[in-house]
């Protein structure tokens, strides 16, 4: 019997081992989470900004955008922007059909959506060609998610503050990127003006000239979505492929082509 009570009291099974083993799960992927964020915070501080970047306002959720990279500078492989999401926003659920693109969350607080289902063009739109099972992802700080064309996505801001969130997409040449977008939906903002404009206009005119830049956006979350559920990115964060685009852009500081789409005038 003795020998049986102490097998007990020292078995993995026993209070004390079920009681440590969390915590040590919980360190550990603490600890993981805590170089995934130091290897994402790495890939960004590869990119120098732009020395006089184009700020606009009056996205869909009335977010304040810098565009601090674009494809006159890094050769049309991308475009940046650092976007300032105010408490309780984030654009309505989209796709792109011409560029990929990522989300790096530096400070946390967002909530990325994101889709699994492929939709072939701007003709088969997810009302038409059937919703898709939209996956909630926690962004803690410093995190980062991949989103390929052709995919819904959107986020959320979820805190009582506003947050940043850099955007990546790829590639920003002529016929493709979306800077052209952003900029015929909203005016520049003059230096040192802050905040946004988030009036149904603007968020009119975002939705209705989207299908120009190869976008297009819900006008109703459940147009798109079907259902909702928790889970990890499914495609991904693609750091390695983040990192290569920012290497040949970084080496391809060279003046774009008249028209260029990026260009500022």
């Amino acid at each position: 019997m003795s020998e049986m009570l102490e097998e007990t009291q020292t078995s993995p099974g026993s209070a004390e081992h079920a009681g440590s083993q969390p915590h040590r799960v919980n360190e550990d992927a603490e600890s993981e989470w805590a170089e995934d964020a130091q290897a994402n915070a790495a890939a960004f501080a590869l990119v120098e900004d732009d020395p006089e970047p184009l700020v606009v306002n009056g996205e869909p959720e009335g977010a304040s955008i810098k565009f601090v990279r674009t494809g006159e500078s890094t050769g049309g492989r991308y475009l940046m922007a650092k976007v300032e999401i105010p408490p309780g926003s984030g654009p309505p659920l989209h796709l792109h059909t011409l560029t990929d693109e990522w989300f790096y969350a530096p400070e946390g607080g967002i909530v990325m959506l994101m889709g699994t289902k492929k939709y072939k063009d701007l003709d088969q739109p997810p009302n038409v060609a059937g919703r898709d099972t939209i996956r909630m992802i926690p962004m803690k700080k410093g995190s980062l998610v991949f989103g390929p064309r052709n995919h819904i996505h959107g986020f959320l801001n979820v805190t009582n503050k506003t947050v940043v969130v850099q955007l990546v997409w790829t590639p920003d040449t002529p016929g493709e990127s979306i800077l052209g977008y952003f900029k015929s939906i909203a005016k520049p903002m003059l230096p040192g003006v802050k905040g946004a404009l988030n009036n149904p206009i603007v968020q009119l005119k975002a939705v209705s000239e989207a299908r120009e830049f190869g976008m297009m956006f819900s006008t109703d979350f459940w147009s798109y979505a079907e259902k909702v559920e928790e889970g990890v990115a499914p495609f991904g964060k693609n750091l390695p492929g983040l990192i290569k685009l920012f290497k040949s852009g970084e080496g391809s500081k060279v003046s774009a082509p008249t028209g260029f789409p990026g260009a500022i005038y």
